[in-house]
C-alpha cells in the first residue's frame, strides 16, 4: 500500500473516532445536565460508540498492518 492512500486511511479513520468521541462526550454532558434522561439508553449508546470505535480500527488495522494511533 502506498504512502498516500495510508495517510488517507489514516487520517478518515482518526477523523471518524474523533466525531465520535465528541458526541459521547455531548451524551455524557447531557446525561449529567439531566439524571431524568434513561441510563440503558446512555449505557447502551457508549457501548455502541466503544464498538464502533473498535470496528474503525480493526479495520485500519486489516488494510495497513499497522495499529491506528
Amino acid at each position: 500500500m502506498n504512502l498516500e492512500t495510508k495517510d488517507f486511511l489514516q487520517k478518515g479513520c482518526s477523523e471518524m473516532i474523533q466525531e465520535i468521541q465528541n458526541k459521547v462526550t455531548q451524551m455524557m454532558d447531557i446525561y449529567k445536565q439531566n439524571p431524568t434522561f434513561p441510563f440503558d439508553f446512555y449505557n447502551l449508546s457508549l457501548r455502541e460508540a466503544d464498538t464502533r470505535i473498535s470496528t474503525i480500527r480493526e479495520l485500519y488495522k486489516r488494510l495497513t498492518d499497522e495499529d491506528l494511533n
